[in-house]
């Protein structure tokens, strides 16, 4: 018999799987816009339409000069990514539902970490723009402040999505005159009250903690904050969230196994700078 019926407990995955992506939510779901995504193929290519066209003063007799639609196609590998667990039988027996719950929730916090990893290397595999910043577990306002001047003129508050950082940089911010000082008028009311991962706005711009995003380089102790503009990071989903049991000879126990196809690519390379100590 069934310990599970797939298709509720894959629903109690995902939900439990939406309360802990971050990166994932700030990023652009383009499976409709890959076509043959969903049928085969170990790698995506994601449309990316590259700006050629220039407005010019028009010469009464001579043609305009027109630019063809031009396309970069960016490639990602499809990774097969899953989580397992082993419920055994006398468990699944006395406790019942509190082990299916915690089972789940379980899965779902593995197979989010690891899209959230996959997201912030997307990221810093390719990003354009890298701002330092004089301490590896600190961040100043003067700092974000010039990852901004890396867009130019292009810094429409609504155009970025969120400023992204480790969970060891809230209390830079609790600390900076511009996130918390009332009589502004950037500040908005209620920050450094948390909600759904995000602890205030600086400057208009959400700030949201995600701490298995890539934010933290255990490698160099240092954390690694991104501001991101919107529609700059996607992901494709060849296979949705699947659920499967396996029973393992003799052992009285069901091996409850969920695996998903994705691949995560950052579209546009300067849609974001990377702040952080280290810069080469």
């Amino acid at each position: 018999m069934a310990l599970v019926i797939p298709n509720i407990f894959a629903s109690s995955v995902l939900e439990a799987l939406g309360h802990n992506l971050k990166l994932r939510g700030l990023a652009t779901d383009a499976t409709n816009l890959v076509g043959e995504i969903r049928n085969a193929g170990d790698t995506v290519t994601f449309p990316n339409l590259v700006r050629t066209a220039t407005a010019t003063e028009i010469t009464k007799g001579t043609p305009l000069s027109v630019s063809n639609v031009d396309q970069v196609n960016a490639t990602a590998t499809v990774k097969h990514v899953g989580a397992g667990k082993r419920v055994f039988d006398v468990e699944a027996k006395q406790i019942k539902g509190a082990v299916m719950s915690a089972t789940a929730q379980e899965l779902a916090d593995a197979m989010a970490d690891k899209m959230e990893a996959d997201l912030g290397a997307a990221i810093l595999a390719d990003a354009v723009f890298i701002e330092q910043t004089a301490a590896a577990n600190a961040i100043t306002s003067a700092e974000i402040q010039k990852g901004l001047d890396l867009f130019g003129d292009q810094v429409d508050t609504d155009s970025f999505a969120a400023i992204v950082v480790n969970s060891k940089l809230r209390s830079s911010f609790m600390g900076m005159t511009e996130f918390t000082k009332a009589d502004t008028t950037y500040h908005v009311m209620g920050n450094g009250i948390t909600v759904n991962g995000v602890i205030g706005f600086y400057f208009g711009i959400p700030v949201m903690l995600a701490d298995k995003a890539g934010t933290w380089d255990s490698t160099k102790n240092e954390c690694v904050s991104y501001i991101l503009k919107r529609g700059a990071l996607s992901y494709v989903l060849q296979q949705d969230l699947t659920v499967e049991e396996q029973r393992p000879e003799r052992l009285f126990a069901t091996d409850l196994l969920i695996s998903s196809l994705y691949a995560t690519k950052l579209l546009n390379t300067k849609g974001v700078a990377v702040l952080r100590k280290t810069t080469v």
